[in-house]
């Protein structure tokens, strides 16, 4: 994918998992294929996109913290996703986005 199409795209990832999104170790996780949510079918997910982190307190729709960042070295197992968490800054979370459920969300 072209370097126009990242700065187009964003991803909006959203967990209440433990030590996320700025303690895990190594900064490297994972998703399953399923947490993905896509707009469209055909998108490939790509490093270096501006993401927003956003941790919720587990089993709430509330927003404990929310970090903008980028995703890199994304590798696809069979069963998983994993890619490396590298948070810029702190920031707060978008109304939009507060209702948004665990997952990986590819905006276009």
């Amino acid at each position: 994918m072209s370097g126009v199409n990242n700065r187009a795209m964003k991803y909006v990832m959203v967990t209440d998992f433990d030590k996320h999104w700025d303690r895990i170790p190594g900064n490297f996780t994972s998703y399953s294929p399923k947490m993905i949510k896509q707009q469209s079918r055909n998108t490939q997910l790509v490093s270096g996109v501006e993401t927003l982190f956003i941790k919720k307190v587990p089993g709430t729709d509330t927003v404990e913290k929310t970090w903008i960042g980028k995703v890199n070295d994304i590798q696809k197992m069979p069963g998983k996703i994993f890619f490396r968490v590298q948070i810029e800054k702190e920031t707060e979370c978008p109304d939009k986005y507060r209702a948004y459920g665990n997952g990986w969300y590819v905006e276009e």
